[in-house]
C-alpha cells in the first residue's frame, strides 16, 4: 500500500510540474487591437495634398480573445506601412519615394529591398504620458490608385516581450483597425491590374485589408 500511495504522490508531483504555468488557451491573450487612421479621410486627393498618418494609443491595449485590457508599457511596437500602386501587374513592387514625398520623424525612415524593388516605412512608437502616438506625412508625386496597408509587429524576438497577463510560450499579434467604422475605400481594389489585389485580397477582406490596416485611395492631379 505504501508503494501504491508513493507511486501516486508522484505522479502528481510531475503532473503538477509538467503543467507549471498551463492555462487554458481560450484564457490567453494573443490578438492585440491598436487604432490608426487617416487624416482628412477622402476617396481622392490631388498632387500636393499633404496626407496624414496618426495612431495613437493609451498603454492599457485592448485584447480581442479576452475582451480585457492589458498594460503594455514595456512593449517595443514596431509599425510599418506599405503603399502599393494598383495601376500595373506587380504593383507590390513600388518604391514609395517615387509616387510621394514622404515627412518622417527621427523615429521613422523609408526601408527599401533593392532585390525585391519595394520600399515601405519602418517606425517606432513615441511614448509620452502613458500613451503610445505616432504620426507621418506623406505627399502624393504621381496620378493613380493606391493600396496603403498599415501594419503592426511585436518584436523582434516577441515572446522575450512580456506583460502582465502573458501567458509563457504562447505568441500574440497586433491587428491595426484603420479608420474604426469606415470601409477604407475598399471598392478601388476592384479595379486594381494584379489579381493579388483585385481577387486574393477581396476574397478574404477581413484578414486580408481590414485586419491589416487597409486603406485605398485615389491621386488626380
Amino acid at each position: 500500500m505504501k508503494k501504491i500511495f508513493l507511486l501516486k504522490l508522484i505522479l502528481i508531483f510531475i503532473s503538477i510540474v509538467s503543467c507549471d504555468g498551463c492555462i487554458d488557451p481560450d484564457e490567453c491573450p494573443d490578438t492585440f487591437n491598436v487604432p490608426a487612421e487617416i487624416i482628412p479621410y477622402q476617396r481622392q486627393y490631388h498632387i500636393g495634398d499633404t496626407i496624414t498618418l496618426f495612431s495613437k494609443f493609451d498603454r492599457h491595449v485592448h485584447e480581442i480573445r479576452t475582451d480585457r485590457k492589458y498594460d503594455m508599457i514595456n512593449i517595443n511596437w514596431f509599425p510599418n506601412t506599405y503603399i502599393q500602386f494598383l495601376d500595373t501587374i506587380g504593383g507590390a513592387n513600388t518604391i514609395l519615394s517615387k509616387y510621394f514625398k514622404l515627412i518622417l520623424d527621427t523615429k521613422c525612415k523609408e526601408y527599401i529591398s533593392t532585390t525585391l524593388g519595394v520600399s515601405g516605412i519602418d517606425c517606432n512608437y513615441t511614448f509620452e504620458n502613458d500613451s503610445f502616438s505616432l504620426t507621418y506625412k506623406f505627399i502624393p508625386k504621381r496620378t493613380g490608385n493606391f493600396f496603403l496597408s498599415q501594419k503592426c509587429a511585436i518584436g523582434p524576438n516577441f515572446n522575450e516581450q512580456d506583460f502582465p497577463g502573458k501567458c509563457r510560450n504562447y505568441g500574440y499579434y497586433v491587428i491595426v483597425d484603420m479608420n474604426s467604422g469606415k470601409d477604407g475605400n475598399i471598392d478601388i481594389l476592384e479595379s486594381a491590374k494584379d489579381s493579388l489585389y483585385n481577387h486574393w485580397v477581396l476574397s478574404n477582406p477581413k484578414t486580408r485589408f481590414y485586419e491589416r490596416g487597409g486603406f485605398c485611395f485615389t491621386v488626380v492631379p
